[in-house]
């Protein structure tokens, strides 16, 4: 495994440590991660060992599974998000459903993971919530049930972790972008790391040195593999549900024309801190696309094209106009649009200079990422140390993120002992008194 995920060949220690954990005194731990995806479509979990503590700590992740959610789950999500589904009491029946399927996850990866799985201090989560934006004010509920997961699992589990954000008058993320700092930094060079998921989001990875979580900056850069889903779909009548490796898009021809319509949208322009819990939403433009594509006589392919161009041109400008002039120049790729040849080829022409690099190519599966950063969430939780800074959320005041709920009595006692042996890296004058 490669930068800041390797360990060095004692299997004690990492290459470079920060100067505290020369003395000896380091201590290394492990801690699980559970994230539900957008949708409720699926639930992967991650097994994390964490040397040091707080932001300075090196993590490697020792094995993840991912299992599919059913299409009764993802329905019923669906269904609660929409107000089909009014009777009060199906959150909680979707909030039991999610905590039986994160159990089973946790459970099967902990019978692998050996000494790791055992010491385990807790379990992050993080799933996609429930929202409200109607009162102009986000409003939020988690919905995986930690009591229940952490009854079934015996270990405590840490969840909730926008809510804090959010008291603070942030966005209520993106929370994950820390930690995936912490997961890909280099002790070297900075670089950027671009999730092609349905959204695409970029992070700026400044290199390992003090401070630098100071300078971590995510934000959601617009619409990804969704339209060229929804595009897929609708122009083809459900005969694709996507284009598979951008088959189709290579056939095509960019309309420049509808690129530049699609990107006068006022959304590219907003500053960060830029983030959505439901991901960028483009059924406007998605409807008004096809209206046109009627009435002009684009071909799907055509459409696909122009899509592909469209996104690789608003990540090209995010990452040259929106990152720190400094030297960044590696771009770690992640998420389903790097399967996209057309995709991450118009990505490459416009970024000459740039190195592209695959997570896998780190010794990181893509599938690993998010839940090993809500590991270290609750790592850093366990650590008292915040992980909203503003730069990422625009909170007004950073936070310890999380809300803890117990396991066995054993594991209890252990992390309590563990949380108590330590004093935070940050107190606030309030307490201190």
């Amino acid at each position: 495994m490669a930068g800041g995920n390797s360990f060095d060949s004692s299997g004690d220690r990492p290459a470079s440590l920060p100067v505290w954990a020369r003395t000896g005194d380091v201590p290394q731990r492990s801690v699980l991660g559970v994230v539900v995806s957008s949708g409720c479509r699926r639930v992967s979990a991650a097994l994390v060992s964490v040397l040091g503590r707080g932001l300075e700590c090196r993590s490697q992740v020792v094995g993840h599974l991912v299992e599919p959610l059913g299409a009764d789950v993802e329905t019923l999500y669906g269904n609660i998000c929409s107000g089909r589904e009014t009777h009060p009491g199906a959150p909680a029946t979707l909030s039991n459903y999610l905590a039986a399927a994160a159990a089973n996850v946790v459970q099967r990866l902990a019978s692998r993971g050996g000494d790791a799985a055992d010491r385990a201090l807790a379990i992050g989560v993080y799933d996609p919530g429930l929202w409200d934006f109607t009162t102009g004010r986000r409003a939020y509920a988690s919905l995986c049930d930690a009591a229940q997961l952490a009854d079934a699992t015996s270990y405590p589990v840490v969840d909730a972790f926008p809510a804090r954000d959010l008291v603070q008058s942030g966005l209520g993320g993106p929370v994950l972008g820390l930690p995936t700092w912490m997961l890909l930094r280099r002790s070297d060079h900075a670089a950027a790391y671009l999730d092609l998921g349905r959204t695409v989001r970029v992070t700026y990875v400044p290199k390992f040195e003090p401070r630098a979580s100071n300078r971590v900056v995510s934000f959601d850069v617009g619409p990804g593999t969704s339209l060229l889903d929804r595009l897929a779909e609708q122009l083809t009548f459900g005969e694709h549900q996507f284009d598979p490796g951008g088959k189709l898009a290579v056939q095509g021809r960019q309309i420049p024309d509808l690129v530049e319509h699609w990107l006068n949208d006022p959304y590219f322009k907003r500053p960060a801190p830029r983030w959505h819990p439901l991901g960028c939403r483009h059924e406007q433009e998605l409807s008004e696309t096809v209206r046109m594509a009627i009435e002009t006589g684009w071909s799907v392919r055509d459409l696909l094209c122009t899509a592909c161009h469209f996104i690789a041109e608003t990540a090209a400008r995010a990452l040259r106009e929106r990152l720190p002039s400094d030297d960044a120049r590696e771009l770690i790729v992640a998420g389903g649009g790097q399967q996209n040849g057309m995709l991450l080829g118009s990505l490459a022409s416009r970024l000459t200079g740039w190195r592209l690099t695959r997570t896998v190519d780190l010794g990181i599966a893509d599938a690993a990422i998010d839940p090993a950063a809500a590991a270290l969430l609750a790592m850093l939780h366990i650590d008292h140390t915040p992980a909203n800074p503003m730069s990422l959320t625009g909170a007004s005041s950073p936070r310890v993120l999380g809300r803890l709920s117990p396991g066995s009595p054993s594991r209890w006692h252990r992390l309590l002992s563990e949380m108590a042996a330590h004093r935070p890296t940050m107190m606030s004058l309030r307490s201190a008194v």
